[in-house]
């Protein structure tokens, strides 16, 4: 703990044990009165936290400060990731496979074709943010194994976005600066790649150029590394909107069950698709593949079982099938929609 680091806990123990001691005083309070509900307890962390941020500090609980203010996510296996220190054994990367080459075997007996699509973590991206303190140690990450094992062993349409993305990330912000996920102008380049692949299969699905959306910004503060780290942060953001026409589309539960949504187009002569997703699916990318589509079913994998899927494509027949999970929840993908123990 450095010295300063040393100051700022002394203040926050004083403050803390200031107002413990005050709300002993106070006869109509129980002691377990004030341990269920400690007074100014979230306004004390976050001012303590912002305190520590403003000083310079580094290490919160969930996340750290990399270089020129850039917050990364220290939770899952992100910095295992990052430093290519955790790999798969050969046995996890076969049994990952066959799960994959199951969805996409039933989607393609029903009629569809399956694409696989992994958002990188920002610290792949954006390596030069990253603290000197935590360098890259490996060779190899899950994610290159996992590709090359797909590439090799499989028939699984992978989109591996990192060439892409390292290249656009050269010109510009494609991720949150506080926030794990990509902003809206990362989620418009995943989804270009996706659809001009998806488009040569059906010629009704379309890419559009940036210069046919309206770029305006937007103040976000619902940024969930800030939020982990007890920090209260603003950030600007880009917003991308069209300027060509789009059919409406309107979203209800599927079978009356909230797990799964259905979103449907007012265009009704476009393909159809189901999407298995985790969040960053809602951050933005939905935005751009449920117009090109007349239908979209779409699931996070937390609520849903793989059974579950298999039975949706073989009721629903997609014409496409969406499989996105982030890097740093390769292992956490099939632990869920497996319902595998921790």
């Amino acid at each position: 703990m450095t010295r300063t680091s040393k100051i700022y806990s002394g203040i926050f123990s004083i403050l803390f044990f200031s107002i413990l001691l005050f709300q002993l005083a106070i006869p109509s309070l129980s002691l377990d009165a004030i341990f269920k509900d400690f007074r100014w307890r979230m306004a004390l962390i976050r001012n303590f936290n912002a305190f520590r941020f403003a000083a310079g500090d580094s290490i919160f609980n969930g996340g750290l400060v990399g270089k020129d203010g850039w917050l990364f996510y220290t939770g899952d296996y992100s910095i295992h990731d990052y430093q290519k220190t955790e790999l798969m054994g050969p046995s996890r990367l076969e049994y990952f496979g066959e799960l994959l080459n199951k969805l996409d075997q039933s989607t393609a007996q029903n009629g569809g074709t399956l694409w696989l699509i992994i958002p990188p973590d920002k610290n792949t991206i954006y390596p030069q943010h990253m603290p000197d303190e935590i360098p890259v140690i490996g060779q190899t990450s899950r994610l290159d194994q996992l590709t090359d094992y797909l590439q090799k062993k499989t028939e699984i349409n992978l989109i591996d976005l990192r060439p892409l993305f390292m290249d656009v990330a050269r010109s510009s912000q494609i991720y949150y600066k506080s926030d794990a996920h990509w902003n809206c102008l990362g989620a418009y380049h995943a989804s270009n790649e996706l659809l001009a692949q998806i488009s040569v299969l059906h010629p009704d699905v379309q890419t559009h150029p940036l210069a046919d959306y309206e770029f305006g910004t937007m103040s976000d503060s619902t940024l969930d590394i800030a939020g982990v780290m007890g920090l209260s942060l603003q950030e600007e953001s880009v917003t991308l909107t069209p300027k060509f026409p789009i059919g409406s589309i309107a979203h209800e539960d599927y079978d009356n069950t909230d797990a799964i949504k259905v979103a449907v187009n007012s265009q009704v002569d476009l393909p159809t698709a189901l999407v298995i997703h985790d969040s960053f699916y809602p951050e933005c990318l939905n935005q751009f593949l449920e117009p090109q589509f007349s239908r979209v079913i779409f699931s996070h994998y937390e609520k849903t079982q793989f059974p579950d899927y298999l039975k949706l494509i073989e009721t629903e027949k997609p014409d496409v099938v969406i499989v996105e999970f982030a890097e740093r929840h390769i292992e956490y993908f099939f632990r869920l929609m497996t319902n595998e123990s921790q």
